[in-house]
């Protein structure tokens, strides 16, 4: 038995109901078309959670199995987009998409308490069973663009997605800047900017910015 359930609305029906459509305890607003909503139905939502497509075509957003939402808040602006939420995820904080044919990936057992993800030039994917504090803010891109005054190249340009591994804690207060990866079973300590990748699994990163202080380190909940 199929245990997700599907928001569509049809053109009929977003001619008779009003934009904004209070659905399982998310706020919905879809202003574009042939957008898919799938939420299974044993998701925990709590507090004031919504689902915002200002505008754009194909885009989708799936919420898997046993997870708790509190006060999330997904936006989407652009066309061919995905928000993947896998089971067993407890999440709170804002996931933004603004372009074309991006994605935010959140593995299964993940956990964050107040994280602002933004997907904009790039893409970002979050592994399973990390633990994300407060305060948390990863971006793949700077937003406003940079330039150098003789060549007008843009020195601050989004090249490749930012991509977290499995098991790894993250610390209040923490940046992840645009390009960046790290590698499973890191702990980024409070505080840090993170404006490089870490391909050394198992370590523990820390400052701003962020540099790798100890390897060869394991983290439980």
């Amino acid at each position: 038995m199929n245990s997700k359930k599907t928001i569509t609305l049809s053109p009929i029906l977003r001619a008779v109901l009003p934009k904004k459509l209070y659905r399982r305890r998310f706020l919905l607003q879809d202003n574009g078309h042939d957008n898919r909503i799938k939420i299974a139905r044993d998701v925990r939502i709590i507090g004031n959670s919504s689902i915002t497509i200002r505008k754009g075509h194909d885009n989708q957003i799936t919420i898997d199995e046993k997870g708790k939402l509190n006060h999330l808040k997904i936006d989407i602006n652009g066309n061919h987009n995905k928000v993947t939420i896998e089971q067993n995820v407890k999440f709170s904080g804002h996931l933004l998409v603004v372009g074309n044919h991006l994605h935010i990936h959140i593995g299964a057992h993940t956990t964050a308490i107040d994280c602002y993800i933004l997907a904009r030039d790039k893409s970002v994917k979050i592994g399973k069973s990390c633990m994300i504090s407060r305060g948390i803010e990863i971006r793949a891109t700077d937003v406003h663009k940079v330039y150098d005054l003789e060549s007008d190249m843009r020195l601050n340009a989004a090249h490749s997605d930012v991509v977290l591994g499995s098991h790894i804690w993250i610390a209040a207060n923490v940046t992840v800047s645009k390009n960046v990866s790290i590698a499973s079973g890191c702990i980024i300590a409070a505080g840090a900017f993170v404006n490089k990748s870490v391909t050394t699994p198992n370590s523990m990163i820390a400052g701003t910015p962020a540099k790798i202080i100890r390897q060869n380190v394991r983290w439980e909940r």
